[in-house]
């Protein structure tokens, strides 16, 4: 077997399982699913216009709040979602990068869209996600794009209490994961500024983690 054929091989399954996973999430999805997110876009925008990137495959139900532009930054469930590593440190021209989201992403970016992050926003939210590496070159991406030492950006990390048993343990998990994002992010100035980025953000009421029911 050739390294070519090796990777190939591992792409097709990739894709078969994407197809699978897809359709499972379809046959998934019911009424109270739509309810729900509609609930729960209501509470983290406050009837507020805002831009959606979401991490889900699924559409959110957007009917009755006020939005500019939903991507789904890894697809939808009707064009088959993509899963892939993140591309941290993977070279372009390495056989591995076809499986790093960048790539993945790039198969679907055929058409022109909306511009998703304008510079006139001033609150980024963040809700449901577990802020892991996997996902950490979209998270650095943006806070450069906004500078966020600088402007006057407030970051929100809303969390809810899925088990009231777990409580002290769901509010440690996030705090922690806050905390590590931040401090990765901190890393990347090379002077230090990055050293007291987390102060300075909680100093100045820019970092945000609230409860949402």
């Amino acid at each position: 077997m050739t390294k070519k054929y090796f990777f190939d091989f591992l792409y097709n399954e990739l894709n078969k399982f994407e197809e699978s996973f897809g359709q499972y999430l379809k046959n998934s999805i019911n009424d109270s699913y739509k309810d729900y997110s509609e609930q729960l876009l209501q509470k983290l925008v406050n009837n507020e216009c805002y831009n959606l990137l979401s991490f889900n495959y699924t559409s959110p139900y957007v009917e009755s709040t006020s939005f500019n532009t939903v991507r789904n930054i890894h697809g939808k469930l009707d064009n088959c979602p993509i899963i892939g590593i993140d591309s941290k440190g993977i070279v372009a021209d390495s056989p591995v990068f076809r499986f790093t989201k960048t790539y993945r992403i790039m198969t679907l970016a055929s058409d022109k869209q909306d511009r998703l992050l304008p510079k006139s926003i001033k609150t980024i939210a963040f809700y449901g996600h577990s802020l892991a590496p996997a996902d950490y070159s979209y998270f650095q991406s943006i806070f450069d794009y906004y500078n966020i030492y600088d402007n006057d950006i407030t970051l929100v990390f809303y969390y809810s209490i899925y088990d009231e048993s777990k409580e002290q343990e769901i509010r440690r998990t996030q705090f922690h994961s806050v905390t590590k994002l931040i401090s990765k992010y901190g890393t990347t100035f090379h002077n230090e500024k990055g050293e007291n980025l987390m102060h300075k953000l909680l100093l100045e009421g820019r970092l945000i983690l609230k409860k949402i029911d």
